[in-house]
């Protein structure tokens, strides 16, 4: 969604109802990063230029769009109205003079500028096709028609690309053009604002794809299947939440502690309402004889005493559900999935419901999905809603995931910082660097996530910038592996590691836990395998 500025900038003001709805469909359907300036004057060093819509974006540029509401056509090379009037000012004239009006106006005024370039279109948001060739003076893109207004998006980055030689604009740059050309407008280019605003934007868009699948829980057994990001956690959560209200027993497991934690923090609080990672909760159960679980335990030990104590005595738990719901089912082997299913009262209503990521499978365990010759529901979340739209393009074209909606916002940024193999040293210098630059920009720590894909990098890291672990969450910025970290995310995700050989799997995770802005300090391997090797700066 488009920004119009200043924000309380009266429509009915506008010359006709063709700009009015040009501005609208811009405000509505081009991404938040645009900034619309409608009706913009100036004197000119020859003329009076009177612009109808100025696009302007931080990372894309400035753009002149100049609207005729007649229904045109083209005879012999002149523009004509729908009477087959030549008009008596040419619109690519117009368009041209205006954009290079307004080109040297800002070049005057800011001479750190001096490459600016401001390419232009013409809107004919009456006229459905042009009849005539355009000739010379125009390319297609720079015309849109009533049907371009359903998603203008394309026409004006075709536009954008006409000037790729153009100057890029800092978002210092961007306040400083509009406090020119609005100089009564009250604009701050605030990042935390934009981050609120995706995260509000995407959160709304997952709630209303969750909702069409949230009654499947009137099914016993159901498995949805998801990318990351497409809202299974939320789904999950929501299947609880139901249950719980129909007065159900509910279990709420997953396999990380982290991704527990959060889902504790939005679950119902109620004994009533079990949540917990499924190998400690497990040890939690009425019934399950008590063990000593060493403060250092390692995979070993859960693997091996941890398990066979649990499957030794796991007949002798009394606790029982009604409704069951595991989410990240893909971590789980299927004995875990068939002990969890015998928790299920046989006097109730008996409901287990899965949610699973075949491409977020990091443990070997065996999983595999039920199928529905057994009884089992299958549905399928199809859209991400969790990633701005350059991190989940990347993460679309690179590593196979979802597609992101086209209402999707802009990313606050994607950044490739090149380090040498092994480099910890140098990683480290860059991360403090990363860090310190956020904390100027007034960043919260809680929204701000490093992650690394081994436990040595991120021991390192801890020891070096405080760094905290997910624990110790509300104390500072966090530091920890993807693997603790599948299931979460964070608006900004510094992904960090001294390999460039990861493996996919693992860059899938990483990559799909930043909500609006990521940034990846790795080797040119990780930097090639996710094309951003040319839009780097080394380190």
């Amino acid at each position: 969604m488009g920004l119009i500025v200043p924000e309380d900038f009266p429509l009915e003001s506008l010359a006709n109802e063709a700009e009015r709805r040009v501005v609208t469909a811009f405000r509505d359907r081009l991404n938040d990063g645009w900034l619309i300036l409608p009706d913009v004057g100036f004197q000119g060093t020859k003329q009076e230029h009177q612009l109808d819509v100025v696009l302007i974006h931080s990372g894309i540029g400035i753009i002149d769009i100049e609207v005729k509401s007649h229904r045109m056509s083209i005879i012999e090379g002149r523009w004509c109205d729908n009477r087959k009037k030549e008009v008596i000012r040419q619109p690519p004239v117009q368009a041209k003079d205006n954009a290079y009006g307004l080109r040297a106006l800002l070049r005057a005024e800011f001479p750190s500028l001096p490459h600016l370039q401001v390419p232009y279109g013409i809107a004919l948001p009456n006229t459905a096709q042009i009849k005539g060739a355009l000739g010379p003076e125009l390319q297609p893109c720079q015309v849109l028609l009533s049907g371009d207004l359903d998603e203008p998006g394309d026409k004006i980055d075709e536009i954008a690309c006409l000037r790729a030689d153009s100057q890029v604009l800092t978002d210092a740059d961007v306040e400083a053009i509009v406090s020119f050309l609005r100089p009564d407008a009250e604009f701050v280019f605030d990042h935390l604002a934009r981050q609120r605003h995706a995260r509000s934007r995407l959160n709304d868009l997952c709630a209303t794809q969750v909702r069409t699948l949230e009654t499947l829980d009137a099914n016993r057994r159901v498995i949805v299947n998801g990318a990351a990001g497409t809202g299974k956690t939320r789904l999950g959560l929501a299947w609880a939440r139901r249950a719980f209200a129909r007065d159900e027993r509910v279990l709420l497991t997953c396999f990380n502690d982290p991704l527990a934690g959060h889902l504790r923090d939005l679950a119902v609080d109620d004994e009533d309402f079990v949540v917990g990672p499924f190998l400690r909760l497990a040890f939690d159960l009425e019934g399950m004889p008590p063990i000593d679980i060493p403060n250092d335990a390692d995979n070993n030990w859960w693997n091996t005493v941890g398990i066979g104590h649990l499957q030794a005595d796991w007949h002798l738990v009394t606790s029982r559900f009604d409704t069951i719901v595991v989410d990240e089912a893909q971590d789980f082997s299927p004995a875990w999935l068939a002990l969890l299913a015998t928790l299920l009262d046989p006097e109730g209503p008996r409901r287990m419901y899965l949610l699973a990521d075949r491409a977020q499978m990091l443990y070997s365990r065996g999983f595999v999905a039920p199928a529905a010759e057994d009884g089992w529901v299958q549905a399928e979340l199809t859209v991400n809603c969790r990633n701005a739209k350059e991190i989940g393009r990347l993460l679309r074209r690179r590593l196979g995931g979802a597609a992101s909606p086209s209402e999707a916002p802009d990313a606050i940024g994607l950044e490739y910082v090149s380090v040498d193999e092994g480099d910890q040293d140098r990683i480290v210098e860059v991360v403090r660097d990363l860090i310190d630059r956020l904390v100027l920009d007034e960043r919260d720590p809680g929204t701000v996530m490093v992650l690394t894909f081994s436990t040595a990098l991120r021991d390192r890291l801890t020891a070096d910038l405080g760094l905290t672990g997910w624990e110790d969450r509300a104390n500072g910025i966090v530091v920890q592996t993807v693997h603790r970290a599948k299931g979460l995310e964070s608006d900004t995700v510094l992904l960090v590691t001294d390999h460039g050989e990861v493996r996919e799997d693992l860059l899938y995770v990483g990559v799909s836990r930043a909500v609006s802005e990521l940034l990846i300090i790795a080797p040119e391997g990780v930097g090639t395998r996710l094309g951003l090797i040319n839009s780097h700066h080394s380190a």
